[in-house]
C-alpha cells in the first residue's frame, strides 16, 4: 500500500482546509422517527485490552449528554432532544460488529465508535451495509479506510472518519528518533494486527528520509507473542531505540521481559500503548526516554463551537472532575459528541439519509480542530487531524506528563518542552 503524503501544513491551512470530506451522496431510505427523540449509539471499549481507550468515552457523555438531552435547535427551531448511548464491545471486533447490528435494528439515527481498527472497522462495516450514518475517530485513517477495501475514487456512502495518518505517525516517530541521536538502526515492534499491518509499511519510507533503517527482527503474534526472544535479539544486534505499535498490555508485556534479560534501549516510540500514562509508568525506568505521537493536547490552539471551550480548558476540567491526568482520547471523546450536536443542528430531518447528509456537508470547530468533510484530501469519507512529536516526562507533582517536544509536522501547536534522551552508558 501506498502511504499518501501531505505537506507541513500551518494553522491557516488547518482552518481553511485541515480535513477530508464527502461530496454528493445517493439518498438512503428515511427511518420514521419522533422529530423530537433522537437516539445515537456510541460502541467504544469500556473493558477488555483496549479499555484504555474508552475511559474518556463515559467520561465526555456524562458531561455533555445533558447540554443534549435538553434540546439542539433544528433548522426549523424544533427542539431535537438526543440521547447518546454507550454500548461496551469489549475489545472485541466481533462483539462490536454484534452490537452495531442489534443497535441498528433497534432504530438508532446514528452510530459512533472508538476507537483503534478493531472496533471502528467492523462497526464502520456494518454501518455501510445497513445504510446507518457512522463516524468514527482514534484510529490512523489509512488503518481504517483502507483496511475496509475502500476505493479512494468511490469511497463510502455512510461512514465517516476523523483522525490522523501513518503518514504523521511514521514522520513524526522519524523526526524524534533523528533528532535523539540514538544510532541510524532502529527497532521494530510490531504486532500481526490491522495496526501491525499498516505501520509496518508505512515507517521505513520516512526513516530513510533522516538516514534511519528500520529493522524488524520478528512480527509478534500478539495471540502467543515471545517476547524474551525479541528482546534478545534486539539486545544482540545493539539497538538503542525501538518503534512499533503494540496495544498497552503488549507494550507492558514487551518492557518486562527486556528487563529480565537485560536489554535496556534508550528511548521508545510506541503507538497505540504510549498515549496512555498509565502504560508509561509501569514500563518507565532510568536511562529510558519515552517518546509518542501526540494526537491532542492542552497545547492546541482550537476552540469548541459546543462549550465555548478551549482545549486547555477541556483537560482542566477533566482533571478537577476525575482527580486524574489528562488523556489523548479526552479532545477526540469530546468531539465526537461536538459532531452530534452539530449533526442534529443542520440535518433537514431524522431520516437515516438526512443525518448521514448533514455529517457530509459538517463544518465545524472542535477541540482537536475544525472538522470539514466537504473537501476531497485524502478522500470523502476521511476528516485528517493534526500530530505532532512528544515525550513523557515527569512534573512537579511526580505525575507523568506528555510535553509537545517537536512541532516540525505541525508547526502552529507549540511547543511545551524540550527532547530530553539519556546519553549512552
Amino acid at each position: 500500500m501506498t502511504i499518501p503524503t501531505r505537506p507541513t501544513l500551518t494553522r491557516r491551512d488547518w482552518l481553511q482546509q485541515a480535513c477530508a470530506g464527502a461530496a454528493a451522496l445517493a439518498s438512503g431510505t428515511a427511518l420514521a422517527a419522533d422529530e423530537d427523540t433522537v437516539r445515537v449509539a456510541w460502541i467504544s471499549p469500556q473493558t477488555g485490552a483496549l479499555a484504555a481507550f474508552g475511559v474518556t468515552d463515559r467520561y465526555a457523555v456524562d458531561l455533555l449528554s445533558p447540554r443534549l438531552n435538553a434540546g439542539i435547535p433544528g433548522p426549523n427551531g424544533k427542539l431535537r432532544k438526543v440521547q447518546v448511548e454507550l454500548h461496551d464491545a469489549a475489545s472485541s471486533s466481533a462483539r462490536a460488529q454484534a452490537l452495531a447490528r442489534e443497535l441498528i435494528a433497534s432504530g438508532v439515527h446514528l452510530v459512533l465508535a472508538t476507537a483503534t481498527p478493531e472496533i471502528c472497522n467492523p462497526v464502520s462495516d456494518v454501518c455501510e451495509a445497513a445504510g446507518v450514518p457512522c463516524v468514527t475517530a482514534i484510529a490512523p485513517w489509512q488503518a481504517w479506510f483502507y483496511g475496509r477495501k475502500g476505493d479512494p475514487v468511490k469511497g463510502f456512502d455512510w461512514t465517516f472518519h476523523f483522525f490522523c495518518g501513518l503518514e504523521d505517525f511514521s514522520d513524526v516517530y522519524s523526526s524524534l528518533l533523528a533528532k535523539a541521536d540514538v544510532g541510524q538502526q532502529i527497532g521494530g515492534i510490531f504486532g500481526d494486527d490491522i495496526d501491525g499491518d499498516a505501520f509496518v509499511k508505512a515507517f521505513p519510507g520516512p526513516m530513510k528520509t533522516r538516514s534511519l533503517e528500520l529493522w524488524v527482527p520478528d512480527r509478534v503474534p500478539l495471540g502467543n507473542p515471545n517476547w524474551a526472544a525479541l528482546a534478545q535479539k534486539l539486545k544482540a544486534a545493539n539497538i538503542q531505540a525501538v518503534t512499533g505499535v503494540l496495544p498497552p498490555p503488549a507494550a507492558m508485556a514487551f518492557f518486562s521481559a527486556a528487563q529480565q534479560v537485560g536489554y535496556k534501549p534508550r528511548m521508545a516510540s510506541i503507538a497505540k500503548a504510549f498515549p496512555f500514562p498509565d502504560t508509561v509508568a509501569a514500563v518507565h525506568r532510568e536511562g529510558l526516554a519515552l517518546t509518542n505521537e501526540v494526537w491532542w493536547s492542552p497545547a492546541w490552539p482550537f476552540t469548541s463551537k459546543l462549550t465555548g471551550q478551549k482545549a486547555s480548558e477541556v483537560t482542566r476540567t477533566y482533571e478537577v472532575a476525575t482527580g486524574k491526568p489528562w488523556l489523548q482520547t479526552l479532545g477526540f471523546s469530546h468531539a465526537l459528541m461536538e459532531v452530534v450536536a452539530e449533526t442534529f443542528r443542520t440535518a433537514s430531518n431524522l431520516g437515516r439519509a438526512a443525518v448521514r447528509d448533514a455529517v457530509a456537508r459538517m463544518q465545524v470547530n472542535t477541540v482537536v480542530g475544525p472538522l470539514n468533510w466537504r473537501n476531497s484530501h485524502p478522500n470523502r469519507n476521511v476528516c485528517i487531524t493534526p500530530a505532532v512529536g512528544g515525550q513523557w516526562q515527569r512534573g512537579p507533582n511526580g505525575r507523568w506528563v506528555l510535553h509537545v517536544v517537536d512541532n516540525t509536522r505541525s508547526p502552529f501547536i507549540p511547543r511545551t518542552e524540550e527532547l530530553k534522551v539519556p546519553q549512552a552508558v
